[in-house]
């Protein structure tokens, strides 16, 4: 099965492939080399910004893991499925059907690193919004390729 979304552009729609955007970013990554990693901090810290500079205020940590999913689900539309959960301590991400993760697995089985902006987004988001540090505990992958379970401590 590919996955494809529609883009509408001024006059027609065109497709774009998760076999496309996994050869995409493994070879962006691969391309940057040794600053694939500063890269990708501030890739992730612009994705944080296009949703902060609109995203309001919140009340509670609650609110801001809504608006954050929405934001990475509707907007962002990189996976299947995004579930985010945040209360006073633990913050995870919840992810099913990534199209970054399956460029990573390119890499991985090459020996490289692995470089994913939705980590360091995730991050960014806590530290403009809810103004907390954060803390990753890790990424487990209890899946296939696509599925992940990113998760972070706030301080």
């Amino acid at each position: 099965m590919v996955m494809c979304d529609f883009v509408k552009t001024k006059d027609r729609f065109i497709m774009a492939s998760l076999n496309f955007v996994k050869h995409y970013h493994s070879s962006v990554i691969k391309a940057l080399g040794e600053d694939a990693k500063q890269v990708n901090a501030k890739v992730g810290s612009i994705i944080a910004d296009n949703w902060a500079n609109t995203a309001g205020t919140f009340k509670n940590n609650t609110e801001f893991a809504k608006s954050f999913e929405d934001f990475l689900k509707n907007q962002l539309e990189f996976a299947d499925s995004v579930k985010v959960n945040c209360d006073e301590k633990n913050y995870t991400l919840e992810i099913k059907g990534c199209a970054i993760c399956h460029g990573n697995e390119i890499l991985r089985k090459e020996g490289l690193s692995s470089a994913c902006p939705i980590v360091q987004a995730s991050k960014y988001a806590v530290v403009k919004k809810i103004k907390r540090n954060v803390i990753t505990k890790g990424v487990d992958k209890p899946g296939i390729v696509g599925e992940c379970l990113i998760k972070f401590e706030l301080e």
